[in-house]
């Protein structure tokens, strides 16, 4: 597993590149590990709805601060567990609502008219719609079922395993960085393990193969200078880099057009 704090790169073969950039979920990183190049177009690791949900945590959290927090640890589950033990991590920002990484990086693309795409497809895909109900029956199979009843001490396992992929953070950055990496990587192990591995896979091609339809997209712009920035969970920065390797089809998915190359503040 690939836990270093530095983003990926990936040259599409057709040209461009796509910026796989790594971040925690819930956590506010750092200005100095915040994006520094020029990007043309962003993709969120979501659906369209996604700016939507946003919204309304939004608004939650101006009616009642850390509610979002609240009712999720409350839920119970991975998402429980990640999310309680992650406001125990001292120096950083943690446990905020809208995803901050990905909603800052939304808002500067639309601010400054940048094209947008979602990896994720919409549930009137009929494809979609029939992986999901897939993933469903892999993860209520009874085996699995057993699984999350000892989630505990699943994550007691995983998170120990975790301590020999953690990367030190960037030279004068908060320590905390490095137990909120081993948390959100423990969170996303586990939840990958909950379905298939065949399912997961499928479903990081369909991604990366919509990753690459927006990128195509960017070129018809900027042609082989085009940049496609990503914000995405540093766990999963290389099972996507492996989908993307394998070049799947290109796949429209594009939201919001209006191209602009200012460099992110």
């Amino acid at each position: 597993m690939n836990l270093d704090w530095e983003d990926i790169h990936w040259k599409d073969p057709d040209g461009g590149t796509i910026v796989l950039h790594g971040v925690l979920p819930t956590v506010v990183m750092p200005n100095g590990m915040r994006p520094r190049i020029t990007w043309h177009g962003l993709a969120i690791m979501g659906s369209s709805e996604e700016p939507e949900v946003w919204d309304e945590e939004d608004k939650s959290e101006s009616e009642d601060s850390g509610i979002n927090l609240d009712s999720a640890i409350l839920n119970g589950g991975l998402d429980g567990l990640y999310l309680e033990m992650l406001t125990w991590v001292e120096g950083i920002q943690v446990g905020k609502f809208p995803d901050p990484e990905p909603r800052r990086l939304y808002k500067a693309a639309v601010n400054h008219e940048r094209s947008l795409f979602f990896a994720e497809p919409d549930m009137d895909d009929e494809d979609w719609a029939e992986f999901l109900g897939k993933e469903a029956r892999a993860m209520t199979r009874p085996l699995k079922l057993l699984r999350i009843v000892f989630t505990s001490r699943r994550w007691r396992k995983c998170i120990k395993k975790m301590r020999n992929f953690v990367v030190e953070q960037p030279v004068r950055e908060p320590d905390g960085l490095q137990a909120a990496s081993a948390l959100a990587a423990t969170w996303w192990t586990l939840n990958r393990e909950n379905s298939d591995e065949t399912l997961n896979i499928e479903k990081d091609m369909r991604f990366a193969g919509r990753l690459r339809g927006g990128l195509a997209s960017l070129r018809e712009e900027h042609g082989d200078d085009a940049i496609l920035m990503v914000p995405l969970q540093q766990a999963s920065k290389e099972s996507m880099l492996i989908a993307l390797e394998k070049l799947p089809d290109a796949e429209e998915s594009s939201s919001l057009s209006g191209l602009s190359d200012v460099e992110e503040e």
